[in-house]
């Protein structure tokens, strides 16, 4: 099977619905999943990692924030220019990239400069494929199972969080924790054949060039300052949860077998979510303020230490903490249809900032106060992400014509 079988169609009806042969929802989760796969291998292998390349909790947490650091600033540059190009190209190229930046970490990552470099460039090729990977969401996907669409995609973090807990018994425990990045590397060489060769409809309307014709950028702002707070939360949590647990006595093994199920719950909530959405007609930033918002409590959970509240802790933190992540994105798109690559590319910067900050600041605490006082910051960042949604819904509300909140 060639790209030439998904190839993109636009008809010229107002919903912009696209006649394709191949279900497009399985190339986007599987390019999701190779781009962000080598930080959440970092974060499920780090005690394996750490014999290696002396990787303290601090340079943990460093190397995870150079990750979304780079494509924090990819994905803005990105969704700037999303309605001036053409993204499959893009999209064949950083699956290439990718593909070689997980073989030479495998391979050649023999220091921690040198680890955190290819990190760097992970993270690079991660941001630059998200605005052309939701804007070809947008094109080709009907408007009424978009939600589900976007819930989908989102749902590519937690199945890698659930491979790479997967590595740690399969592959870092037997063979050695290399194994487990060059065991990707096929991935993102076989959806390169996938890749169509054009993701934009024809039409004069297809593209947005003018840059005075933007929406208001405050609404924007607003919500992508909530994104950066929850995710800065969820991904602390992702990249500290099976170290916090090995800490606390837990077999390595096991760990990763928690954040197994837990990413397998945070992929049904993404997906739920997503698919409720479809059948209501606004009032998603409002859904997503009331996870985020059940999400805290998840991290309260951990707080505490005891046993017999890890595994609900757990439980909560990926299914709420990180399961609003698709919806919020899907409205996003539905509150800004004309520029869903510069809006999203936009709030998923103020993601990726927060995914530096969260990670690098939690190392810190972790090493200096422990993991206690660092869950108790998870859960401030959480609320404080709640508060920012309800913010940024009500800007867009005021200034965008037929926004539905």
């Amino acid at each position: 099977m060639t790209s030439d079988e998904i190839e993109i169609v636009a008809s010229n009806t107002e919903s912009e619905d696209v006649k394709f042969k191949v279900a497009p929802i399985f190339l986007v989760v599987g390019i999701a999943v190779s781009a962000v796969m080598p930080v959440f291998l970092t974060g499920a292998l780090a005690v394996q990692i750490r014999h290696d390349l002396n990787l303290t909790p601090s340079l943990l947490g460093a190397a995870v924030a150079t990750f979304f650091g780079f494509a924090s600033l990819s994905s803005y540059l990105g969704g700037r220019i999303s309605h001036k190009v053409d993204g499959a190209r893009t999209m064949r190229i950083c699956l290439l990239a990718s593909s070689l930046t997980l073989f030479s970490i495998g391979a050649a990552a023999r220091n921690y400069l040198v680890f955190v470099l290819l990190l760097a460039v992970s993270g690079t090729i991660n941001g630059t494929l998200q605005p052309p990977i939701n804007v070809f969401i947008s094109h080709v996907i009907p408007k009424r199972r978009q939600g589900f669409a976007y819930g989908v995609k989102q749902a590519a973090v937690p199945v890698s969080t659930l491979l790479a807990g997967l590595a740690v018994p399969l592959i870092a425990l037997t063979v050695g924790w290399r194994y487990a990045y060059i065991g990707v590397v096929p991935l993102g060489l076989i959806l390169y054949f996938f890749v169509p060769k054009s993701i934009v409809p024809s039409g004069p309307s297809s593209r947005v060039t003018d840059t005075a014709s933007r929406p208001s950028p405050a609404p924007i702002a607003m919500l992508a300052l909530a994104m950066g707070l929850g995710t800065g939360a969820a991904n602390s949590f992702g990249a500290f949860i099976v170290s916090s647990l090995v800490h606390s006595g837990w077999n390595p093994g096991v760990a990763g077998l928690l954040t197994v199920a837990g990413s397998l719950i945070c992929a049904i909530a993404r997906i739920g979510n997503g698919a409720l959405a479809d059948r209501r007609t606004g009032r998603h930033f409002l859904f997503a303020a009331w996870s985020a918002a059940i999400g805290a409590l998840g991290y309260l959970m951990l707080v505490f230490g005891y046993g017999w509240l890890i595994i609900p802790g757990i439980i909560v933190s990926y299914g709420a903490a990180w399961g609003w992540n698709g919806l919020f994105i899907f409205g996003v798109v539905r509150n800004f249809t004309k520029y869903a690559g510069y809006a999203t590319g936009t709030v998923q910067s103020g993601a990726y900032v927060g995914s530096v900050l969260g990670p690098l600041a939690f190392g810190i605490v972790v090493e200096h106060a422990g993991y206690s006082v660092a869950w108790v910051m998870a859960v401030c960042l959480s609320l404080a992400a709640v508060g920012a949604i309800l913010i940024g819904r009500r800007l867009t509300i005021s200034s965008e014509p037929g926004a539905v909140g």
